[in-house]
């Protein structure tokens, strides 16, 4: 009975063996060493009093001794930082200064007593909390064997892997690389072998550079494909507003959020107005990919699309030529669309500098009747075949507000013209045929952090990558799928807000354009309109086989389209004639005051997330446009008051901090 109580009793009290050590190890031996080296100072200059005071010689060599380790530590401190080395200095030279006038004078006066108690303890403090400040956060607490295997393994030894975070199908893994022996191209050199090592597709796995930093950076991987279901376009995405107050969505990246496509630039956030490319295969989704782009922009209010097609007259413009400014879909009626392009941009140009502008602002284009204009080149390379110069055009459209935007399979020198290609800032890559075919389009960088469309070539139709201007770099590599836009549905869609979009481009632009444009061809859904000298209508009728509206396309053919869903609706405000904005009523102080109290109320009722058409209706009492409401929603979420949702401009109220 004895024996069993003791047995049972033995474990539990040895058992805090363990614990106490690894208490002591981790917390306590740590942090000892300086203050071990601080107390035995103390009975060694005793001993060496009793061994060398009063000697003249040992004075000597104490002396230089103490000169000579301070020196050298601060000479070995050198390639480390300035604060760890000045540290290491001034307790050496401490140290080995009072150790000499301790073995001279004698430990025991009163003097040296009191330095070595004061002076000692806080140098001993001091390392402590140097070496608590080294264990940083960011880092995991310990680096098992497997992962220090891992990084070996993917050609990063000695390099320091920090705090993995895991999320739904996303894995990060910063890592912090063995300064002066390795730099963030090892990382991205590494990616293939880390997807290699976790079975993985190539593409799964990104390698995010640190901007600010080249001795770190991160790993992102996706497992999970999860654009394998597209996903349906939401409806125009800032009907009536302006193209320079909101982004257009193309698709959805894979890791969430929506993937958006700015064309206008800003100056007050230092971005440049941008030319695109649409590059891709065919059946790779390019087509479908560009009517989402341009259906939303049928559904602003300071933007036309000139639309050129040499090649397959309305085959790929079809649904949507009823939205277009001028379409020209023969090779004769784009080179006429082209050769006055150039009066176009003078002309614009002159006007915005005239009245102060040194590029398109939507400011301008109300105060000088001057819509936005986005030039839309479809199969370009037949162009470029013929010997069209686009260069002069590509280098001076952007400050003049025109985007062009080249649609193509390969943009190769002997496709387009690589001066054309110097002057694009944006890329839309869908499937290429070969690696070669992707650098065309996309960066170094961007191929290097993980991007291959290589891999997916026409077999994932609408999977593409983007940069541009306005994007966040670090995702310039991570694969986006466009959305799922029906023919139907973008050509319903484009009728309805036919009363938002700009009647034509304008004074400027129609005068610098002259006949050509007045007497342009014009389209409607179902018919094709001709505007004569006296702006009368002539209606000519369409013959079925011209327009398939009602077709799904053969890349999607597979996948089921509610064309009954019903579309949003165009807000009441919003159908303000171009060149009219709505005035302000409210100062900005009084305005953010009212845009408080409905946020508040928001709350109180806990609609914790809300969209552009929960605050239409609050438009009169907030004083201001919707687009001014739409830019202070952006900036209260930069201030963390809002959170942005997986739906493109639904925001999630995170705090009740006031909005001044």
């Amino acid at each position: 009975m004895v024996k069993e109580q003791q047995q049972t009793e033995v474990p539990q009290v040895s058992g805090k063996i363990p614990a106490v050590l690894t208490f002591l190890s981790r917390k306590v031996i740590p942090h000892s060493p300086p203050f071990a080296a601080w107390l035995l100072e103390w009975p060694l200059s005793y001993l060496a009093n009793w061994q060398w005071g009063g000697s003249l010689w040992a004075a000597v060599g104490l002396t230089l001794s103490s000169v000579g380790l301070t020196a050298h530590t601060y000479w070995v401190g050198r390639n480390s930082k300035r604060q760890r080395q000045l540290l290491a200095t001034a307790t050496v030279g401490a140290a080995t200064g009072w150790f000499t006038a301790a073995t001279l004078a004698g430990p025991t006066m009163p003097e040296l007593v009191n330095v070595w108690l004061m002076g000692g303890g806080a140098l001993s403090v001091a390392w402590s909390i140097t070496m608590a400040m080294r264990v940083n956060p960011e880092k995991t607490e310990s680096v098992d064997g497997s992962e220090k295997g891992l990084l070996e393994k993917i050609g990063l030894a000695k390099a320091m892997m920090k705090k993995v975070k895991v999320e739904p199908n996303k894995v990060t893994i910063p890592v912090e690389f063995d300064r002066g022996a390795q730099t963030q191209d090892d990382g991205a050199k590494a990616r293939k072998n880390l997807a290699g090592k976790l079975g993985v597709p190539e593409n799964a796995v990104k390698w995010h550079a640190d901007p600010e930093d080249a001795g770190q950076g991160a790993f992102v991987v996706i497992p999970q494909d999860m654009l394998k279901e597209p996903t349906a376009w939401p409806g125009p995405s800032a009907p009536g507003e302006s193209i320079g107050d909101a982004p257009v969505p193309a698709g959805v990246y894979e890791d969430a959020g929506t993937a958006d496509i700015w064309f206008p630039g800003d100056e007050d956030d230092g971005r440049n107005a941008a030319h695109y490319q649409f590059m891709g295969m065919t059946g790779s989704g390019k087509s479908q990919g560009g009517r989402v782009i341009l259906t939303d922009l049928m559904t602003r209010n300071d933007v036309v699309t000139w639309l050129f097609d040499p090649s397959k007259g309305q085959q790929t413009f079809g649904p949507v030529l009823h939205g277009a400014d001028w379409a020209m879909l023969t090779m004769k009626e784009c080179q006429a669309g082209i050769s006055i392009l150039p009066n176009v941009i003078t002309a614009r140009a002159d006007d915005l500098g005239k009245h102060g502008y040194d590029q398109w602002t939507p400011e301008a284009g109300r105060e000088l009747g001057m819509p936005y204009m986005v030039c839309w080149f479809e199969e370009v390379a037949k162009l470029f075949r013929e010997g069209v110069d686009l260069a002069p055009i590509a280098q001076e459209a952007r400050s003049a507000g025109i985007t062009l935007v080249f649609s193509l399979q390969r943009s190769s020198h002997t496709s387009m013209d690589t001066d054309v290609r110097g002057n694009i800032a944006g890329s839309t890559v869908f499937g290429t045929n070969s690696a070669i075919d992707s650098g065309f389009a996309l960066s170094d960088e961007t191929i290097e952090a993980g991007a291959q469309p290589e891999t997916w070539r026409n077999r994932k139709a609408g999977y593409c990558y983007i940069e541009g201007p306005g994007l966040d770099e670090n995702r310039y590599a991570t694969p986006i799928r466009t959305f799922l836009l029906d023919k139907h549905i973008a050509g319903k869609v484009i009728a309805d807000y036919e009363h938002v979009r700009p009647k034509d481009a304008g004074r400027v632009t129609a005068e610098a354009a002259g006949p050509a444009y007045t007497n342009r061809k014009r389209y409607r859904a179902g018919q094709e309109v001709v505007v004569d000298r006296d702006g009368d209508d002539v209606d000519y009728e369409l013959e079925p086989s011209d327009v398939a509206l009602h077709e799904t396309d053969e890349e999607y053919a597979d996948i089921p389209v509610d064309i009954d869903k019903p579309l949003p609706e165009c807000p009441p405000e919003m159908d303000v004639p171009f060149g009219q904005p709505q005035k302000d009523t409210k100062t900005r102080e009084q305005a953010l005051v009212a845009l408080n109290e409905v946020l508040n109320e928001f709350a109180a009722k806990n609609r914790m997330e809300f969209g552009p058409k929960d605050i239409t209706p609050h438009l009169e009492r907030i004083g201001k446009t919707s687009s001014w409401v739409r830019r202070e929603l952006s900036r209260l979420r930069d201030e963390g008051v809002l959170d942005d949702t997986d739906e493109a401009g639904v925001y999630r109220i995170k705090t009740l901090a006031s909005t001044a």
